[in-house]
């Protein structure tokens, strides 16, 4: 991998790692049985996981990713997400009204835009 590759690739792996460390934390995750017993071990194969890929790569293991990085990635994620809840995606989750997307599609759209410019500034930050 070049350096850019390897930044791409370290920057999501590190951001969701954080995240995973946030979530075996919360509290309300340590109660005993069902499905908790079963979210502690996911949450402890993915950051098993995390870890090989981050060592199979030979990537730095505790650099933090740049402000710029960090931002465009969370960026990223949620404008990818977003698209998730217009209103033609909502169907899995029952009736739509006919209105819902004239309302809602337009303010989803705004929020994707904002976030792609967030990541465009963001990318005019220092690497470090």
């Amino acid at each position: 991998m070049n350096a850019n590759q390897q930044r791409r690739v370290g920057t999501h792996l590190r951001l969701l790692g954080e995240d995973l460390e946030d979530v075996a934390g919360w509290r309300e995750l340590h109660r005993p049985g069902e499905p908790y017993d079963a979210l502690r071990a996911i949450i402890a194969r993915l950051r098993d996981a995390v870890a090989s890929a981050t060592d199979a790569l030979a990537l730095p293991a505790h650099e933090a990713p740049a402000l710029r990085r960090r931002v465009q990635a969370i960026a990223e994620v949620w404008a990818s997400s977003m698209e998730d809840v217009k209103a033609r995606h909502l169907e899995a989750y029952g009736r739509v009204h006919p209105e819902l997307a004239a309302t809602l599609d337009p303010r989803v759209d705004s929020i994707v835009t904002q976030l792609q410019e967030m990541a465009d500034v963001a990318g005019r930050l220092p690497d470090r």
